[in-house]
């Protein structure tokens, strides 16, 4: 299961796999080369197979995230070598993590077997949109009732950090920013079979957000963003108000996003 968390710099660092590109000479498997000398055995095969599913997991976290944090469009195809290339890893466990993302519908496969980011309905993200706003309520009202100063001040930093990026008009960093930021709350709150399926959605959110890798309406001088609202109600301990500013946090991206979302057919 995803861990989100932030290092001591406010930096995202969420996924071991982060150092996978360029991180390895081949794509064997973590374990591989120590079990090659031990002569034939089920301990050899065990150590292959699990440092086998281990890189998928890697690749799987790697590409969820991506998902997450908007590095991947709607419509993108992910192709099979390229990617491992990427990675530094052999097609094998690149290919599952694929499959497992197509399994959790959070990637289709196309006509010719190749995983492509999922085109969204108004209907799906209208109904995406209410389970995201049902199950991040949920999260938060829990966050609000046992967050410590310490993660308090890490989420203000994780604001602050996308506050730069709005100011900048840096339209991917805004989004990753903002993954983040809602990605830590998730984990605030202590849930974590609930902050999971959150993630999945965020995974079928994170594509909208570079759909058209323009900035959202900017806001009105004086008005503060819901993320402000939504810290202090976690400071003062306010699951309620915690929970409106979510709402707004959330009217908010619905009604920049939407508009970009292809016309539903007449059927």
């Amino acid at each position: 299961m995803t861990n989100y968390r932030t290092d001591g710099n406010g930096q995202d660092i969420m996924l071991r796999v982060a150092a996978l590109p360029g991180g390895r000479e081949s794509g064997a498997p973590a374990g591989e080369k120590e079990s090659q000398g031990a002569g034939p055995g089920r301990p050899a095969r065990a150590a292959v197979e699990g440092g086998r599913r281990a890189l998928s997991a890697d690749a799987y976290e790697y590409i969820r995230s991506g998902l997450i944090r908007s590095r991947y469009r709607v419509g993108q195809r992910l192709v099979l070598r390229p990617l491992a290339a990427e990675l530094g890893l052999s097609p094998t466990p690149v290919r599952e993590a694929l499959l497992r993302l197509v399994s959790e519908q959070a990637l289709d496969l196309n006509d010719r077997n190749t995983a492509v980011v999922p085109e969204i309905t108004p209907a799906s993200f209208r109904e995406i949109h209410r389970l995201r706003v049902d199950l991040e309520s949920r999260l938060i009202q829990a966050a609000a009732l046992r967050a410590t100063p310490e993660e308090l001040d890490a989420l203000s930093e994780l604001h602050e950090r996308f506050q730069q990026a709005c100011a900048r008009q840096d339209e991917g960093m805004m989004a990753a920013g903002n993954a983040d930021f809602h990605a830590m709350l998730a984990t605030m709150a202590g849930l974590p079979l609930t902050a999971n399926i959150l993630h999945n959605l965020w995974a079928r959110i994170g594509p909208l957000y570079a759909l058209a890798r323009t900035a959202p309406p900017a806001r009105p001088p004086g008005v503060p963003h819901p993320h402000d609202d939504l810290i202090a109600a976690l400071r003062a301990h306010d699951p309620e108000a915690a929970t409106r500013a979510l709402i707004r946090d959330a009217d908010y991206a619905r009604s920049w996003i939407e508009p970009l979302l292809p016309l539903e057919s007449a059927e």
